[in-house]
């Protein structure tokens, strides 16, 4: 017999610290998945952005004007792309695959559509997109500095 005696703790209290553990470690992965999730977002919503600013550059070379709705727009996209006047590398790539016409209708995080608003009336002819959920802009209607340029870019 020994004169020390091994100390026993209850089955409990090990279920309880195993399960801390468990809950620690879920606290600690969870802000690192939402902000990749914030990121992958932010990347598409540039990438669809950039995408539209290419369309609308298109469209003013071949019609003289801006577009004046996203849906209008995507389907002079899809016209072109049918008819070859618009080559497809002329947008850049998605992250999920490849440049999809429809994918300019929406932003990705909560599919509320683009906010998107046209000036043709001035010498300057401007337009701007911006996301919804803040990830940016791309051009401006009072800064004639700022025509086609993304806010993410300066």
């Amino acid at each position: 017999m020994s004169v020390y005696h091994q100390a026993q703790g209850s089955i409990v209290l090990k279920l309880i610290i195993v399960l801390l553990v468990g809950v620690l470690l879920w606290v600690l992965y969870e802000p690192y998945q939402i902000r990749e999730q914030e990121d992958r977002f932010k990347r598409e919503s540039r990438l669809r952005m950039l995408n539209i600013r290419s369309a609308q550059l298109k469209h003013i070379e071949l019609r003289g004007s801006y577009s004046g709705s996203i849906s209008e727009l995507v389907e002079f996209i899809k016209a072109g792309l049918a008819t070859d006047t618009i080559k497809v590398a002329l947008f850049k790539p998605l992250t999920d695959g490849t440049f999809v016409p429809e994918s300019l209708l929406y932003s990705p995080k909560t599919w509320k559509p683009w906010e998107l608003g046209i000036v043709d009336t001035t010498t300057i002819k401007k337009w701007y997109v911006e996301d919804p959920n803040g990830y940016g802009s791309i051009g401006t209607l009072s800064d004639d500095t700022k025509v086609n340029k993304a806010s993410w870019e300066e």
